[in-house]
């Protein structure tokens, strides 16, 4: 017998079209009905989109203060927060900047040699955009602020 191409038996089959009609129904219904907390079954609905070429176009960064007075961005490296996850929680840290303390722990726990942080923010950069080209003007806003208490900001 050869054994190079083994066979599929019934009820292996049957598992197999079951597992795939399960997924498929899963991305079906979640293309339709889903958003993008439903990776992998659900397109990102970031993707599926354009934007209009006439507007703004925003970019979001995290900015803190330390003791020393010094502003500096809070990187990934630095904190071990992505910026999208930044991003992705950002109307919570609009609603509540305490939140915000956290960044701050993150970069000091990851950073216990340099100087304790004082002020974090969120600042959105817009830039207006013409059939798709920046124009060159620029807002810049700051969505939310935590400052740590008892420090002068």
């Amino acid at each position: 017998m050869d054994t190079q191409y083994a066979k599929v038996r019934p009820a292996g089959r049957a598992l197999r079209i079951t597992i795939s009609m399960v997924v498929l129904a899963l991305v079906t219904a979640t293309t339709f009905w889903g958003g993008d907390d439903f990776f992998p079954f659900a397109p990102f609905k970031m993707y599926s989109f354009s934007k209009e070429l006439d507007g703004w176009a925003g970019s979001t960064r995290v900015e803190a203060v330390n003791e020393e007075g010094e502003r500096f961005s809070l990187t990934e490296a630095a904190t071990g927060f992505r910026r999208a996850e930044v991003e992705g929680q950002k109307s919570r840290f609009i609603e509540d900047p305490s939140l915000l303390e956290y960044l701050a722990q993150a970069y000091e726990n990851t950073n216990p040699d340099k100087p304790e942080i004082v002020t974090v923010e969120i600042i959105e950069r817009q830039y207006r955009l013409e059939d798709g080209h920046q124009t060159g003007e620029v807002v810049e806003v700051v969505e939310a602020t935590y400052t740590r208490e008892g420090a002068d900001a």
